[in-house]
C-alpha cells in the first residue's frame, strides 16, 4: 500500500513503513485511525482489551476484528488484545513491537472508557470508583504509554504521538461528566507542556475529536434521550476523524508539537492553551488587602468575556490601603456571620487564612484532606462526605463555604522540569491523585447543597510548582467550571454551589499573603461569585486570570485533504507565540 497522493501531486500524511500502536484500536475512532494508517502504509498494531464503554470487562475479540478489515483491504496488521492500565503488559508490547518490525514509530491513544452518573446531579452522584477509572483509562494509560515508547522514539531520533482529548476537557464543560473533562483537561495540560521540551524529530500533539461514536449516544441517553429516536447521521462519523489524526501522525507533520487541535471532519481548528488576560501585582503596602476592589471592575469583566478589558479608560480608581472586609468589592461581606471549612495538611496556610478571614466576620475549622492516593479513592470520598458532615453539624453560624488546599507539591518540592521530558512525566505520578482529592471535596459539597438547599462556596487551591501540579490545576479548574454549569438548587435568593479554582504557581513565602486574600474574597466577598469556574493563578508577586481553552483559528476543509495548506494556515496562527 502506499501514500495518499492528491491531484496536485504531493503526498498526503506520509507513513509508510512505519510502525504504528493504535490503543483503542478495537472500535469508534480508534479503528477508523488504524484502518486509515493501514491504508496509508503503515503497519499497525491494534491495541484494545476488548473491555466495554464502561471498562467493564466483556471479552470481546475487537482488535481481531479491525485486524481482518485492514487485512482484507490489503494492509498490514496485529491484534494486541491488551488494557493501557496494565503497565506492564504496554511495557512489553513495545518492547515486542520494536523485536518484530525494527522500530516503533507512531502512537495513537484513543482508548477511553465514559461513566456517566446514574441518578441526580451529576456533581453530586459520580462514584469514586468512577473517578478513579476515568483518570486511570484517560490520564494513567497515557502516561504508561507515553513513559514505555518514549524513550525508544528519542533514542532512535523519531517519533510521532497524538494522544486523545475532547471538546468538554477544553473550550466546553460537561454537566454530565465532570469526571471525564477534568481527565481529557490533564491529557490537554500534558501535551502542552511535553511537546515543547522533546528532542528533535520527536513530536507529540492531541487531538480532540467530535463524531456520533459509542460514547455521544450513551451520553444523549444519560441526558434522557430515548435511543429509539436517536438520528446522529448528521454529526461526523468516525471515519471522519481519521485523516487528522493521520496528518498528526505524518512526517511531515513534526514541526508541529505540543499543540491540540480540534476535529470535527470538515473543519480542524487550533486550541490555544489557557493564556494570562489580567494581571494584578500583590506586592507592596495593601495590594494585597486591595484586591477584593478589583473584582467587580477588572477581573469579573475578564472573565465574563475571556479576555483583557483593559487598554482604554481606566478601569479601577487609585486603590488606597485598606483592610480586607471594609472595602470589598460592593463594601460588606456576605451578611452575617458564617463559618468555612479549610481541608489540607499545610497548618500555617490554614492559619493565615483564619486570620484573613476573620475581619469578614468568618470562622473556621480545620480537615485533613482524607484521600491518600487512586487506590484509596472510595475511602478519601467517604472521609470527605463525613468530614464535611461533621463540620456543619458543629457548626453553629452555619457552614458558608469550603477551601481545599491540596496537591503534591504542597508537600514535597516538585520544581521545574529543567526541560526535561522524563521530570515532566515523572512530575505527573499523583496528578491523578490531586485531582481526586479535590473531586471528594467538590462531590461532598455538592451533596451537602442538595440535601440541605442551602448556598455553599468551594475554593480548590491547587499547589502547581511542577509540570504534573500544573496540569493538576488546570483538571481542577475544569471540574469546577463543569459544578458550576450544574444546577444544584440555585434560585435568585440561594446560588446554590458555587465553586472556584486557584492554581498556586509560586514557591515564595511573601506570595502567600496574595494567595490568602484571594481566596479569603473568593470566599466571602458578594461580587466574586462573578469568578465561580475563572483560570485564577497566583505567581511571583503577582496573581492573574487566564482564558479557558478555545480555538484560535480554524480552517474550514470542505472536502480538501489535510496537507501543506493547512499546516501554512496553523503556522501563521502559531506565529504570534514564538
Amino acid at each position: 500500500m502506499s501514500g495518499v497522493t492528491c491531484r496536485s501531486g504531493w503526498e498526503v500524511g506520509r507513513v509508510r513503513d512505519r510502525v504504528a500502536i493504535v490503543t483503542g484500536g478495537g472500535g469508534g475512532i480508534g479503528a477508523e485511525v488504524s484502518v486509515e494508517l493501514a491504508r496509508r502504509g503503515a503497519i499497525v498494531v491494534v491495541l484494545d482489551s476488548g473491555d466495554g464503554l464502561r471498562g467493564e470487562p466483556l471479552g470481546e475479540r475487537s482488535a481481531e476484528r479491525t485486524v481482518r478489515r485492514i487485512e482484507a483491504a490489503g494492509g498490514r496488521a496485529v491484534a494486541a488484545p491488551i488494557s493501557v492500565t496494565d503497565a506492564d503488559a504496554v511495557r512489553g508490547l513495545v518492547a515486542e513491537t520494536v523485536a518484530r518490525f525494527g522500530s516503533l514509530d507512531v502512537v495513537v491513544n484513543a482508548a477511553g472508557i465514559v461513566r456517566f452518573p446514574r441518578i441526580g446531579d451529576a456533581a453530586a452522584e459520580v462514584a469514586a470508583d468512577d473517578w478513579a477509572a476515568l483518570l486511570g483509562v484517560h490520564l494513567g494509560g497515557y502516561l504508561t504509554l507515553l513513559a514505555a515508547a518514549l524513550p525508544r522514539m528519542t533514542a532512535a531520533g523519531y517519533g510521532r504521538i497524538v494522544g486523545v482529548t475532547s471538546g468538554v476537557g477544553l473550550a466546553r464543560t460537561s454537566v454530565d461528566g465532570p469526571a471525564y473533562g477534568s481527565a481529557k483537561r490533564a491529557v490537554a495540560a500534558l501535551t502542552w507542556q511535553l511537546g515543547p521540551v522533546l528532542p528533535a524529530g520527536v513530536a507529540v500533539n492531541a487531538l480532540s475529536p467530535i463524531a456520533a461514536t459509542r460514547m455521544v449516544t450513551e451520553g444523549l441517553v444519560a441526558a434522557g434521550a430515548d435511543p429509539r429516536g436517536l438520528d446522529l447521521s448528521a454529526m461526523p462519523q468516525p471515519e471522519h476523524m481519521a485523516p487528522a489524526a493521520a496528518r498528526l501522525a505524518s512526517e511531515e507533520f513534526g514541526w508541529c508539537r505540543g499543540r491540540v487541535l480540534f476535529s470535527a471532519g470538515s473543519e480542524l481548528s487550533l486550541i490555544a492553551p489557557p493564556r494570562l488576560v489580567e494581571a494584578v501585582a500583590t506586592g507592596g503596602a495593601g495590594a494585597a488587602a486591595a484586591l477584593g476592589a478589583l473584582a467587580r471592575p477588572v477581573l469579573a469583566p475578564a472573565h465574563a468575556q475571556q479576555r483583557s478589558t483593559g487598554g482604554s479608560n481606566p478601569r479601577s480608581a487609585p486603590l488606597a490601603a485598606v483592610p480586607p472586609g471594609s472595602a470589598g468589592p460592593s463594601g460588606s461581606a456576605e451578611p452575617g456571620v458564617r463559618a468555612c471549612l479549610v481541608v489540607g495538611d499545610d497548618r500555617a496556610l490554614a492559619d493565615q487564612l483564619a486570620a484573613a478571614l476573620a475581619p469578614w466576620g468568618y470562622t473556621t475549622a480545620a480537615a485533613p484532606v482524607g484521600v491518600t492516593g487512586t487506590d484509596d479513592a472510595a475511602t478519601g470520598f467517604a472521609a470527605a462526605e463525613q468530614g464535611l458532615g461533621r463540620a456543619a453539624a458543629t457548626t453553629a453560624a452555619g457552614l458558608g463555604a469550603v477551601v481545599v488546599i491540596h496537591g503534591a507539591d504542597a508537600t514535597s518540592p516538585g520544581g521545574e522540569s529543567g526541560g526535561d521530558w522524563r521530570a515532566i512525566l515523572a512530575s505527573h505520578a499523583g496528578t491523578a491523585a490531586t485531582i481526586l482529592g479535590h473531586a471528594a471535596w467538590s462531590r461532598a459539597a455538592a451533596r451537602h447543597v442538595a440535601a440541605t438547599g442551602r448556598a455553599l462556596r468551594v475554593v480548590h487551591v491547587v499547589p502547581a510548582l511542577s509540570p504534573g501540579g500544573r496540569s493538576a490545576a488546570q483538571a481542577v479548574t475544569q471540574l469546577a467550571r463543569s459544578v458550576n454549569d450544574t444546577p444544584i438548587i440555585p434560585t435568585a435568593s440561594n446560588p446554590g454551589l458555587l465553586e472556584f479554582a486557584v492554581s498556586a504557581e509560586s514557591p515564595h513565602p511573601a506570595d502567600r499573603v496574595g494567595l490568602v486574600e484571594l481566596v479569603a474574597s473568593l470566599v466571602a466577598a458578594p461580587d466574586t461569585a462573578a469568578l465561580a469556574g475563572a483560570e485564577l493563578v497566583v505567581r511571583p508577586g503577582w496573581l492573574g486570570l487566564r482564558a479557558h481553552p478555545a480555538p484560535a483559528v480554524t480552517a474550514s476543509l470542505a472536502g480538501a485533504e489535510l496537507g501543506p495548506w493547512t499546516d501554512d494556515v496553523l503556522r501563521d496562527a502559531l506565529a504570534p507565540f514564538g
